[in-house]
């Protein structure tokens, strides 16, 4: 046996020491009697005398928890080998579809043209053919719906077409089909959640930005009415119909509102039935209002996500993190199954390219693939994290992958990927589940960005 090289030990807050593997996920509280014959069996397992059972009995917990692995285990290629077989599979199908650009929220950090456009119906003819055409190698075909606002009136209807058509498809084809929406939660009553249950919809997510005089400052109307009154209404609607997950978008304005988002929630009843986490806004330069300076840096969001969570520990409420493992391609955009299409068929890999012009585009549903789309996917399937030195080097690496591949692309000469957060503030979270004997079950938020439930 040899040392995981994803272990790290060291002491919390309180005095005790606690040992934490990254590929495992594991956290054990170590006795301070037993932390001399650990340290040693972490150095040196083969040399370290084993003569009692409860030394015995540690070697084990240490094998069981990937502390300790095989000497012929070479963890990176294990890592690099279920990566890269995720990544590649050929039986899975991942579609994020945008019916429109439109949106009836003026959110001030948007990233988004707020483009009057709906997908037509040759182009929605041209989307089921094109998945028809894959359908006899698949397995599954997994859906999220996106915008723009998915559930404006025309693009709802966008919606309803096409799910149905997918799930015919999978109907016939013997196929798994799943499908998810993210929405402003605006037009989402119950009646159109039963409307979308029954289109194959299983999970949503929502934005909550703050108490209602935050949220509705940041997240408005068009006409600059607020939207928190009627997100909360609806949300107490449908939270038994579907998994309903809570985003919180923090930046330095209402990093301090962000619990009482999770307070209120408890309030109303919905603490323990809609999930919540926090979601970094960053400054994209294209259609993002002038918040470059409210935007904090990943290492300072870091931080502040500590506090918050640490806080939410301390009064019971329902906001926690725990590290988890990637268990293959970080997010769609780099899975060779993981398609993004606009209104008007242009195909994408990442939803943060998607607009109506092609120049980030892979191809298009009506005309083809021309060489520089091509050249647009070659780039992205090429993206590898493990070509990065300070990735191979990390021991979160499991946890992390080289973070979002859009942003780690745009530093090619970097000689590490674009770090998660876990980078920052993976010892303080690990403290905060000792300390407050938190859940680690079910706490992993979506990856890269806006990502689906």
């Amino acid at each position: 046996m040899k040392p995981s090289r994803f272990n790290r030990l060291f002491q919390a807050g309180d005095g005790v020491w606690l040992l934490f593997n990254s590929r495992s996920t594991a956290l054990a509280e170590l006795e301070e009697a037993d932390l001399e014959f650990i340290r040693s069996m972490l150095a040196h397992p083969e040399s370290t005398v084993c003569d009692t059972p409860e030394k015995m009995a540690i070697r084990e917990g240490l094998i069981d928890g990937r502390y300790l692995v095989e000497d012929a285990e070479d963890e990176i290629a294990t890592i690099k080998s279920q990566t890269m077989r995720d990544r590649f599979r050929t039986d899975s199908l991942s579609l994020t579809i945008a019916p429109t650009l439109d949106c009836n929220f003026r959110c001030d950090y948007c990233y988004e043209e707020h483009l009057r456009v709906t997908m037509s119906r040759a182009v929605q003819q041209a989307l089921v053919e094109w998945v028809t055409r894959r359908v006899e190698v698949l397995g599954e075909i997994n859906v999220c719906w996106y915008g723009g606002e998915p559930l404006l009136p025309r693009a709802s209807k966008v919606v309803e077409n096409l799910s149905r058509e997918f799930l015919a498809l999978a109907d016939k084809h013997g196929l798994s089909y799943s499908a998810q929406i993210v929405t402003n939660g605006y037009l989402l009553d119950r009646k159109m959640m039963e409307s979308l249950v029954a289109l194959g919809v299983g999970s949503v997510q929502i934005t909550l930005d703050g108490p209602p005089e935050m949220h509705d400052q940041r997240r408005h109307l068009a006409g600059g009415q607020g939207t928190f009154s009627r997100i909360i209404s609806n949300l107490e609607e449908i939270v038994d119909l579907a998994a309903c997950q809570v985003r919180v978008n923090v930046d330095q304005r209402n990093s301090s509102s962000a619990l009482d988002v999770a307070r209120l929630l408890e309030e109303r009843g919905l603490g323990r039935k809609a999930r919540i986490y926090l979601a970094q806004v960053t400054y994209d330069g294209a259609a993002c209002g002038n918040i470059q300076e409210l935007c904090y840096s990943s290492g300072n969001f870091a931080q502040t996500e500590v506090e918050i969570y640490r806080e939410a520990a301390r009064q019971g409420l329902p906001l926690k993190r725990y590290p988890s493992e990637i268990p293959g391609a970080f997010c769609t955009a780099d899975r060779a199954g993981g398609y993004v299409f606009a209104p008007n068929g242009l195909i994408f890999k990442c939803w943060h390219e998607v607009t109506m012009n092609p120049e980030a585009s892979i191809g298009h549903l009506l005309d083809g693939q021309l060489p520089f789309q091509k050249a647009n996917e070659d780039r992205w399937l090429a993206w590898d994290t493990f070509d990065k030195s300070g990735c191979r080097s990390c021991d979160v690496l499991p946890l992390c992958h080289g973070g979002c591949p859009l942003e780690a692309m745009q530093h090619p000469d970097s000689d590490r990927g674009a770090c998660e957060h876990f980078k920052f503030h993976l010892e303080p979270l690990l403290e905060i589940r000792h300390l407050y004997r938190l859940p680690t079950a079910g706490t992993a938020p979506p990856r890269g960005g806006m990502n689906c439930p």
